[in-house]
């Protein structure tokens, strides 16, 4: 999660116009990238030129496939300018609200090919170290066991671990998350002022004994590859349990990933928008002392609308905690957008309790820590490279459909999931990302 905000409109469609003109548009030209052209474009397609100059509008962009132009132009002239146009002929309306919801962002990572598959994640234990996670419909009975480390009476009085467990295994008919079979385990490390070093540790501890199989960690704060919570993420990740990292949302500068998102064992995740462009929040590597680059991968992160009345406007859908009833951003009947590499990271967590399910059923003779390597290799080499550098975008953008084929794994032939738990120490200035 970025900040907190309410639902509103994206302020696009307060300031923009998609114009479809009678006249081929011969060319597409992006926002910011030839000014001049995408006037010269816009004009031969017919739009009086005189419109836009008496109401200062200006030319953002063109599609040529679309057949439109889009124009932007001040909020308080936005609708004379439609009525000019529509009066000289052309359809003329403001652009339509486009929200990454959960069941746009699931399919976006090709997880429906893992889940016709039949991997939904079934026997796979998920740990969530978060704020807590409200009984929600969407979780049914899976929630196994859950332990507040913060006095809190283990009450989700943020919403962020709610939404969080959402997307990694929520079951619901619309907003479906990953795994939606998967158990969960929950520990409410943090709350309405963050957490500490020290609850994180006593979290990652006790979920450890709790037969988990990967973790989920969308938090984060200072640190370096060797301190506590990185040495902790190390270990676990050494007794074979994936630990899945936000890289947090400090972008873009470089060099800006926190701990233990820079632990050399955490499958550490950045964000992308809906359109698979690397979200300028997402932190970026690398990390002094590590050679290897992080991120490892990315996953679908969602947009900000930071002038809307909501700021996830083009966020991710998920399960509502109470506390969020009245929330801007609620979406009914309980659920809820954010945004930010807290929202990648648990759409990798909730993929990798689905291919462990996979990868038991195609070989049961592997050790717990040979499914997890298996698991985190696959989706590394199965990620879709965007073309960006490493310390950007990782190996690319997570995909199911190729992690699963790259683990070379048929249809599910059910087998049952073996689980061990490890030891672990016990508490940071952490924050959830």
């Amino acid at each position: 999660m970025l900040t907190e905000a309410d639902r509103g409109v994206p302020t696009g469609t307060r300031t923009r116009l998609i114009v479809e003109p009678g006249t081929p548009v011969s060319a597409s030209v992006l926002p910011n990238e030839d000014a001049d052209r995408a006037e010269a474009v816009c004009i031969a397609c017919g739009i009086p030129e005189r419109l836009l100059r008496r109401h200062g509008a200006r030319v953002r962009q063109t599609h040529r496939r679309a057949n439109v132009v889009v124009l932007e132009v001040a909020a308080d002239r936005q609708a004379a300018l439609q009525r000019e146009l529509e009066a000289a002929g052309f359809v003329a309306r403001p652009p339509k609200p486009v929200y990454p919801l959960l069941n746009e962002s699931v399919p976006a990572i090709d997880v429906p090919a893992v889940w016709k598959a039949g991997f939904l994640g079934k026997g796979s234990r998920i740990a969530i170290i978060d704020t807590g996670a409200d009984h929600h419909p969407d979780f049914g009975d899976r929630i196994a066991v859950a332990r507040d480390f913060t006095g809190q009476r283990g009450v989700d009085d943020v919403g962020h671990g709610t939404h969080v467990a959402g997307i990694a295994a929520g079951a619901g008919t619309v907003y479906r998350g990953v795994a939606p079979a998967a158990t969960l385990v929950i520990a409410k490390a943090l709350s309405t002022n963050g957490g500490t070093e020290d609850t994180v540790l006593a979290a990652l501890s006790w979920a450890s004994r709790q037969r988990i199989d990967v973790v989920n960690l969308s938090l984060g704060g200072p640190g370096d590859p060797k301190d506590a919570l990185s040495r902790e993420v190390d270990a676990l990740d050494a007794d074979g349990i994936v630990v899945c990292v936000a890289a947090g949302n400090s972008g873009p500068a470089a060099g800006t990933i926190g701990s233990p998102g820079c632990a050399a064992g955490a499958l550490t995740v950045g964000a992308t928008d809906k359109s698979k462009r690397i979200a300028e929040y997402s932190s970026r590597g690398p990390v002094a002392g590590l050679a290897q680059p992080k991120p490892d991968v990315v996953a679908v992160g969602g947009g900000v609308t930071p002038e809307a009345a909501c700021h996830y406007g083009i966020g991710v859908a998920s399960a509502r905690a109470r506390i969020l009833a009245r929330d801007r951003c609620a979406v009914p009947p309980r659920y809820v957008r954010m945004s930010g590499t807290s929202m990648a990271t648990p759409h990798v967590t909730g993929l990798v309790a689905v291919l462990l399910e996979a990868s038991r059923s195609g070989d049961a003779k592997r050790t717990r820590v040979e499914h997890a390597r298996a698991v985190k290799d696959a989706l590394r080499q199965g990620a879709v490279d965007l073309g960006l550098a490493a310390d950007v975008a990782g190996a690319g953008i997570v995909d199911g459909a190729r992690a699963l084929a790259t683990l070379g794994v048929g249809a599910a032939t059910r087998v049952p999931a073996r689980s061990s738990s490890s030891p672990a120490m016990a508490s940071s200035g952490t924050e959830p990302k």
